[in-house]
């Protein structure tokens, strides 16, 4: 699959609320969100798991927030809503995410903790793969 086609299935994931994507694997969201805000923490996601090349990734919401110019529970929001994205193949269920820990510091800073699925994994290593990163 093309790299365009990829990043226009993962688009239709985040823009539409459900739907049937190539080879029968449906999606569907389980919360609701602001669909702008959610589209701007998965970009930066999607920075960071090609900047580091890794599934798991921690971040700080209060950096996302003045990164994307929002309030940090709009970023927690977002995050729920990638979280609560479902996606479903031949009887196999996963999220296109998963909130692995959330801490609050004691001066009040917010870190999440994240591991992408495995479908968006698969899709995103496509994607590297074409952009010439060892496969």
């Amino acid at each position: 699959m093309e790299r365009s086609e990829i990043y226009q299935m993962i688009q239709r994931v985040l823009s539409d609320r459900e739907g049937t994507l190539e080879r029968g694997v449906t999606f569907s969201w389980t919360l609701e969100g602001d669909e702008r805000i959610v589209g701007l923490v998965f970009d930066v996601i999607l920075d960071r798991y090609f900047l580091y090349n890794k599934t798991s990734l921690l971040t700080e919401v209060q950096e996302i927030a003045r990164l994307v110019e929002c309030r940090p529970e709009e970023i927690v929001r977002a995050f729920s809503c990638l979280s609560g994205i479902r996606l479903e193949s031949n009887h196999i269920i996963e999220r296109l995410m998963t909130i692995e820990e959330a801490t609050i510091s004691e001066n009040g800073s917010i870190r999440v903790a994240i591991r992408l699925g495995g479908w968006l994994t698969h899709q995103l290593h496509q994607i590297g793969c074409d952009a010439l990163l060892p496969c």
